[in-house]
């Protein structure tokens, strides 16, 4: 994988994990249903498979299983990275974690320049749902 692509595939994650975080803070995890995308979850997207399982209630450390036996099967590193952090931001949303914390964990995993940009993120995330 390119770094570009990897770049890109990053922040849309984040992007994503931040959204549906402040929208889980302010209506509830089960309204996410609506957000969840049927064929991605059929695939066994981290993200949507993942929240698939929040959604229907299940314990954090199934989630935390089942996901990591998907990711300790993928042989491509950043791949296996972009994998961990969908399953961190799963099950940081399942748990609740104030979104500004979700983003620095999730910034956390790259370096200063992409945690930098998941700042603009999260202010353009908090922005937007509370307009809504």
């Amino acid at each position: 994988m390119e770094r570009g692509e990897f770049e890109k595939t990053y922040l849309a994650i984040v992007e994503q994990a931040l959204k549906w975080n402040e929208f889980s803070y302010r209506h509830g995890l089960l309204d996410l249903e609506d957000m969840l995308d049927e064929e991605k979850v059929t695939e066994r997207d981290i993200f949507h498979y993942g929240m698939r399982f929040v959604v229907d209630g299940h314990d954090e450390s199934f989630i935390n299983k089942i996901l990591s036996n998907i990711i300790d099967q993928e042989t491509d590193e950043e791949k296996k990275l972009l994998k961990i952090v969908q399953k961190e931001a799963v099950l940081r949303i399942w748990g609740g974690m104030p979104t500004h914390l979700i983003a620095r964990l999730l910034g956390s995993y790259v370096d200063n320049k992409l945690a930098n940009t998941v700042e603009n993120i999260l202010e353009n995330a908090v922005r937007e749902e509370s307009n809504e």
